[in-house]
């Protein structure tokens, strides 16, 4: 009986490590659409990152009372 190796094996090299020219081969149809999908998803959440440090740099805390300050203990007992 022969010995065959297994799926996993036919797509790395013999180190562990790497890509084989087999596994290149399986994933170039995909790079373009991997690509596409790396760019949609870094725009949208750099523009809800944008959007949130914009709209928190326009509120106004002004109208909002301070609580009074409170006394620290360990001064008074000196």
């Amino acid at each position: 009986m022969e010995h065959q190796p297994t799926r996993e094996k036919l797509y790395s090299t013999s180190k562990g490590y790497g890509f084989s020219p087999a596994l290149q081969r399986t994933r170039k149809p995909f790079v373009v659409r991997n690509l596409i999908t790396l760019v949609g998803l870094l725009t949208f959440t750099g523009s809800v990152y944008g959007y949130s440090l914009y709209a928190v740099q326009q509120d106004d805390f002004s109208d909002v009372p301070l609580p009074p300050a409170v006394q620290d203990i360990t001064t008074e007992e000196k």
